[in-house]
């Protein structure tokens, strides 16, 4: 191990570019996440002539370079109120997670920048566990979210985020007194948002070939249709290998076509003949919740293929749909982890989206 640290000193130098906001600790955590690190900025729009101008279709989400997306945010914020919150997929449901009781440890990438102290302190404030490498030659990620109507229009341009190195992955697996990972016997999720994929191919495949195993699990949220779309055969790959796979219904018709099947339901039966247990969970809004799966309980092994609907719960007060599937996500895995039954953790994630549905942003009451 001190060859080892040696190593590293050598190649990175002794600082290793990855600071721990909230300090080591030594009981790891039961999900650990992986995702881009973003300062949302959000705005509520009065009418859609903002959009129109800029070329952006209502509801959609994409990537901008960042002079476009500083311009598109300055026009916007001279229109109405802006309010900041720490964002990206997966940080959003490390942050529903710990509200719920469940402590997460989330890896990412920041800039040297003032965005990244301000995100920094607000996760010292909130008790995030968050592993950040610091990369001096790109900026802090950042995401606009326009809401009219209650429909949210998001773009980022997710700068550092891009350019997290396998390396402080690596470095902290094997760092003496930093490990991270539970026994191979014990409960685990490694949640990867899709919008990780792209530029990280490295990352991802360090996750599934070097620490998914056993009851260490992967679980995939497919994230947006142009990541499907623009990253196929990764997307497919990660999606395969998964345990739990999380998306909405345009998500998977997306996933479907890019795999040439004929439709979801083909392209769940394929993925559950793959291989071993897998639980695919398929939001649709007002529409409700459909869970495919061949998992019959802990250490089983796959069962026969089941496809069960459930209702959505009815929302009171709709505010903002940004972050319900993130919300959804860190509700299914709390459940999970506290050995809830199948039913009862689709349950709870709907009753933790809907609560996220009444706020402005990926926020609970």
């Amino acid at each position: 191990m001190e060859y080892l640290n040696y190593v590293y000193e050598k190649i990175f130098g002794a600082n290793f570019p990855t600071d721990v906001t909230q300090g080591v600790s030594h009981t790891p955590r039961k999900v650990i996440c992986f995702g881009n690190v973003l300062m949302d900025r959000l705005l509520k729009l009065e009418d859609p002539e903002l959009l129109l101008r800029y070329g952006l279709e209502l509801g959609s989400k994409g990537e901008l370079d960042m002079e476009k997306l500083n311009r598109l945010a300055m026009e916007a914020s001279e229109r109405s109120q802006c309010r900041t919150n720490p964002g990206g997929s997966a940080l959003n449901t490390a942050r529903i997670l710990k509200q719920l009781g469940t402590d997460s440890l989330f890896f990412g990438a920041v800039g040297a920048d003032k965005q990244a102290e301000e995100l920094r302190q607000i996760f010292r404030e909130l008790g995030i566990d968050a592993r950040l490498q610091t990369v001096d030659s790109a900026h802090t990620g950042q995401c606009v979210c326009l809401i009219y109507k209650d429909n949210p229009t998001l773009y980022a341009n997710i700068g550092a985020s891009a350019q997290f190195a396998v390396q402080t992955l690596s470095h902290a697996v094997s760092h003496e007194g930093q490990t991270f990972l539970r026994p191979v016997d014990r409960k685990q999720i490694l949640y990867v948002e899709g919008f990780f994929v792209p530029h990280r191919g490295e990352v991802c495949d360090y996750i599934v070939q070097h620490l998914v195993r056993e009851r260490r699990r992967l679980a995939l949220n497919l994230s947006a249709p142009y990541i499907i779309r623009e990253n196929p055969n990764a997307i497919l790959k990660l999606a395969r290998l998964a345990f739990f796979l999380f998306g909405n219904r345009q998500e998977f018709e997306a996933l479907a076509e890019v795999a040439r099947y004929k439709n979801v339901d083909e392209l769940a039966e394929q993925l559950l003949q793959a291989g071993g247990p897998k639980i695919i969970l398929v939001t649709n809004g007002s529409a409700g919740v459909q869970v495919i799966t061949n998992y019959v309980e802990e250490l089983a092994n796959p069962g026969p293929l089941i496809f069960e609907d459930f209702r959505a719960p009815r929302v009171e007060g709709l505010v903002d749909a940004t972050g319900a599937g993130d919300a959804f996500v860190a509700g299914f895995l709390h459940a999970w982890l506290e050995k809830r039954s199948l039913c009862e953790c689709v349950r709870m994630a709907s009753d933790v989206a809907v609560k996220v549905l009444t706020q402005v942003g990926c926020n609970l009451p």
